[in-house]
C-alpha cells in the first residue's frame, strides 16, 4: 500500500494544489502533512485542504476508486 497526501488549494484565491508526497505508511503521510502544514503555517483557517488517499500501487490510472484515508 503507498499513502498519497495533498494539499489542495483554493482556486478562488490562486493557491495551487500540490502533492506532498507518497508514503509507505499511513503514520508517515500523517508526519509529512503534520510537518508540512507547521513549516507553512497552514491551519484549520487557510484556504488548503489537506487530504491522505491510500492507493494499492503506482504507475496505474485510478478513476476515482481511491479511498480517502484522512481530512
Amino acid at each position: 500500500m503507498y499513502y498519497v497526501v495533498l494539499d489542495l488549494g483554493c482556486a478562488e484565491c490562486g493557491e495551487s494544489s500540490n502533492i506532498l508526497g507518497i508514503y509507505t505508511t499511513k503514520e508517515k503521510a500523517k508526519k509529512a502533512m503534520a510537518e508540512y502544514k507547521e513549516i507553512h503555517r497552514l491551519d484549520d483557517d487557510s484556504n488548503h485542504e489537506f487530504f491522505i488517499y491510500k492507493i494499492d500501487e503506482i504507475d496505474k490510472i485510478y478513476h476515482n476508486s481511491y479511498e480517502h484515508i484522512v481530512n
